[in-house]
């Protein structure tokens, strides 16, 4: 039996399967650990604590360099064991997380020992990628005449792992994962031990150590700042019915004490009704209004909110909901007797759930003729289906913020459903009376509805610009706010926006203010935009809704004064000279002005929640104080202090090794530069295309999958051709360039070539997107093999520290990847690609003239 397995393990040739699979348990674990931590936290914390682990990959280059001599006399012996410790630290990662406590990151600013907790979830995640990194880096170094092909296996494993985890997420629970991942770095350790190795008993345990915690998983601890946790705490609540998916951990909570309220009129006369609620990943996703959502006095529950405006100012049959949820939206358009409805959610878990499982628990709204549900992204259907002839009296969209306002824990995510591009699509989906909905929560410092005015008068001014009613009014200068809309200068105090004449063209304000209106009530502000003008008898309208409920007009053409907080005081009467500014002012004076980043959101930079800028973080912390500051944008400062770990973090590991091996060489510099560019460019250009491939195939999930499938395996096939050309500096060059210009053309050209094809079948986008982006990917893989190669022949000693750069470089190029796309978009970024492979390409002159 022992011959035959010994036999088996030949034939395998197990070193290069060992990398294979272990980059595929690493890759996976990877995307795991970004569950786990969105679970628990949130996925900005997530992101944070993944890229800071994956610095273990330099780490292991950076212990390789500075020992490598006596690992590569002892490279038989220590293989198998730092395979045993990679499985072994991935399957004990979720018991050892809570040994000395919770990490929250909403205490991170506070509390002291939260900064301790977060170290120390570093270093329990960084392990299983510093001894897989070590492991494959160690090989790289031994085998290094055969790269090409090792590298192949690394990549190419990476690339299916990301397949894996996402089959595995549908059938195993989340929790599960790390200990069932870690039989592939454990048998990895089984195929490169010899059949006298003392580690065999090792691994055994190791075995059967993963197999006690398959039995006994560790499940994460909720941060008390996330949704669920709340609801949790209510008497007699329970969980009755939970499902994970690569969507997310979703949980259905009962709790007899659990109310609907969504910022109730205070007119709503009886109890609110007690209702199930969706929770994805701890985050509130909706409310089960079940057997019906009348009240008692025959009405929609959401008639007594700001949500209802639109049913009472124009005749609405033909409905839209974009992100539909849990069919509120919906439910609200069929008491109003809407005939059709196209409602657009993405969450295939959410949909199986009220289609198939448990229908009831929305009055299974779904199986209603008049309802249609499409399963995709909101944007990619828009962009799909915006050929079509359909048109609407009503686009809904979801509500924007939370309750009680923002803390930014949602500034990193994209949101395409909320740019300006995705407005002018849903713009030319109106019918000639239709308009489009959007409901803000109050936030205070006002951001959000800001933003979407912003946006809207963005619109207004290019669309009616090209309406010939209007062609009068092209040149309109911004003019001056209304008598009736001016608020004193008392009130206002010496921090009153001035309105200067604008530097673009734009409408007339007058034009501007017939085609937007909006209520607002103690909690949340409803803004309606529509093509035609809104008329006397529907302002009329909306005057008499707004009194009914106790609710106050906020932007109407004929507004007097006095309106605006009759039943709703507004303690920083700033408010209303912001909203007054961005409608009637220069817009661009006031984004210089305000303090806060409120600029129309594009399809580049598609972060509506985010409201930070860089260069503004300076008056930002003098206007709000350090300790209150990341409360109000946490997002973008964990961005922030991400990256300032993870460069300081990787300069010591880059350094280091140089005080061992000296550093006088200026060959190094070259190495640097070279292997430095190949990390930053590869990651750059992944980051970009997976946001690009989002908004074409519709699926997040399945989105990121694909994408590095592909990058991965095309890079791996053309690590393996390297094999046949020669590490010269020509080739290298003549790789080099042809990776900038593709870079250059996709950037170019990427974007118009996807829209034209987002209408194919599923099936067919696929293909294509494995055509477009295997051919660049196929080239990149050439530059880190044939760079090893060269540095064989001009000084192995560098090989080690050459991984932990592009290790190091890859890390880092994540978070500055994320705060070039925030700041200046992802064009910006894949510029960013095409300039790292240049300074590449540039380096290997270096190598010549050494």
């Amino acid at each position: 039996m022992m011959n035959n397995m010994s036999q088996l393990k030949n034939h395998l040739q197990p070193l290069p399967i060992s990398v294979g699979i272990t980059s595929m348990a690493v890759i996976a674990f990877q995307l795991v650990i970004v569950q786990l931590l969105s679970i628990s936290q949130w996925h900005h914390f997530a992101y944070m604590v993944i890229s800071m682990a994956m610095l273990g990959f330099g780490a292991a280059g950076t212990v390789l360099a500075l020992f490598r001599q006596w690992f590569r006399e002892n490279s038989e012996r220590v293989l198998p064991v730092i395979y045993l410790l990679c499985g072994v630290s991935m399957a004990l990662s979720g018991r050892m997380i809570g040994v000395f406590g919770d990490f929250d990151t909403f205490l991170l600013f506070f509390d002291r020992m939260q900064i301790v907790l977060m170290v120390f979830t570093y270093l329990i995640y960084c392990l299983p990628f510093f001894f897989g990194g070590l492991a494959i880096t160690l090989i790289f170094y031994t085998e290094i005449t055969g790269i090409g092909r090792y590298y192949f296996f690394n990549l190419a494993g990476s690339g299916l792992g990301a397949v894996l985890v996402v089959a595995l997420l549908w059938i195993v629970p989340a929790t599960l994962l790390p200990a069932l991942l870690s039989f592939l770095p454990l048998t990895a350790a089984w195929l490169v031990m010899s059949q006298t190795s003392p580690v065999r008993s090792y691994v055994l345990a190791g075995v059967l150590l993963t197999i006690a915690t398959l039995f006994f998983p560790a499940r994460p601890g909720v941060s008390e700042y996330k949704d669920i946790y709340a609801a949790l705490q209510l008497p007699g609540a329970e969980i009755i019915h939970e499902q994970s998916s690569p969507y997310g951990l979703m949980q259905v909570v009962h709790a007899p004490a659990q109310r609907f309220a969504p910022s109730l009129s205070l007119q709503y006369r009886g109890d609110p009704p007690v209702r199930n609620v969706v929770f994805n990943n701890g985050d509130y996703f909706g409310t089960l209004l079940g057997h019906g959502a009348g009240t008692p006095a025959g009405n929609h529950i959401l008639d007594y909110t700001t949500r209802g405006l639109p049913y009472f100012l124009r005749p609405v049959e033909e409905v839209l909901v974009l992100n539909a949820r849990t069919g509120n939206d919906v439910s609200h358009a069929l008491h109003h007797g809407a005939r059709r409805i196209a409602a657009v959610e993405s969450n295939r878990p959410v949909n199986n759930l009220l289609t198939t499982r448990h229908p009831e628990w929305i009055d299974s709204i779904y199986h209603r003729d008049e309802v249609s549900l499409h399963r995709s992204a909101v944007r990619s259907w828009l962009t799909a289906t915006a050929r079509t002839d359909d048109t609407y009296d009503l686009i809904v969209l979801p509500v924007i913020g939370t309750f009680g306002g923002s803390s930014g824990i949602d500034a990193i995510s994209e949101h395409y459903e909320l740019t300006y591009q995705a407005f002018e699509i849903m713009w030319d989906r109106l019918d000639e009376n239709g308009m489009i909905s959007v409901t803000a929560w109050a936030d205070y410092p006002v951001r959000a509805p800001l933003k979407l005015l912003a946006t809207w008068r963005k619109l207004l001014d290019e669309k009616l610009a090209q309406d010939e009613r209007y062609a009068h009014s092209l040149n309109g200068s911004a003019g001056e706010i209304p008598p009736e809309m001016e608020i004193d200068a008392e009130e206002a105090e010496e921090d009153t926006v001035s309105v200067s004449e604008p530097e673009v063209i734009e409408m007339d304000p007058e034009i501007i203010r017939d085609h937007i209106v909006a209520i607002r009530s103690w909690g949340t502000i409803t803004f309606l935009v529509s093509p035609t003008p809104f008329t006397e008898d529907e302002r009329r309208k909306l005057r008499s809704y707004a009194s009914g409920l106790s609710f106050d007009p906020l932007l109407l053409a004929d507004l007097e004064r006095g309106e605006r907080d009759y039943y709703g005081f507004v303690e920083d009467r700033r408010f209303f000279n912001y909203i007054d500014t961005v409608m009637a002012g220069s817009r661009v004076d006031f984004f210089d002005y305000y303090p806060f980043d409120v600029r129309p959101t594009p399809d580049n930079r598609p972060f509506f929640a985010n409201y930070m800028s860089f260069w503004k973080l300076r008056e930002l912390s003098h206007l709000f104080g350090r300790e209150k500051l990341p409360y109000i944008e946490l997002g973008y400062v964990v961005v922030v202090v991400a990256l300032f770990q993870i460069v300081i973090t990787a300069l010591v590991l880059i350094i280091l090794p140089l005080f061992r091996v000296g550093h006088k060489n200026t060959l190094r510099r070259w190495t640097f530069f070279y292997f430095a560019g190949i990390g930053l460019g590869f990651m750059f250009f992944e980051i970009v295309l997976i946001q690009k491939m989002i908004l074409y195939l519709g699926e997040p999930v399945y989105a990121m999958a694909i994408v590095l499938t592909v990058l991965l395996i095309s890079s791996g096939m053309g690590s393996f051709y390297s094999s046949r050309l020669e590490p010269t500096s020509k080739v290298k060059v003549v790789v080099g360039c042809i990776i900038v210009l593709m870079i250059v053309l996709y950037n170019a050209f990427l974007m118009s070539l996807l829209t034209l094809t987002i209408g194919l079948p599923a099936i067919i986008k696929v293909v294509f997107v494995f055509a477009i982006l295997g051919l660049p990917a196929f080239f990149m893989g050439m530059m880190f093999p044939l760079g090893l190669r060269r540095l064989l022949k001009s000084n192995e000693t560098q090989i080690p520290w050459a991984c932990g750069v592009d290790s190091c470089l890859s890390v880092s190029a994540t978070v500055l990847a994320m705060l070039f796309a925030l700041e200046y978009g992802y064009v910006v970024v894949m510029g960013l690609a095409a300039l790292s492979y240049g300074m590449s390409a540039f380096s290997v002159m270096g190598f010549d003239t050494e």
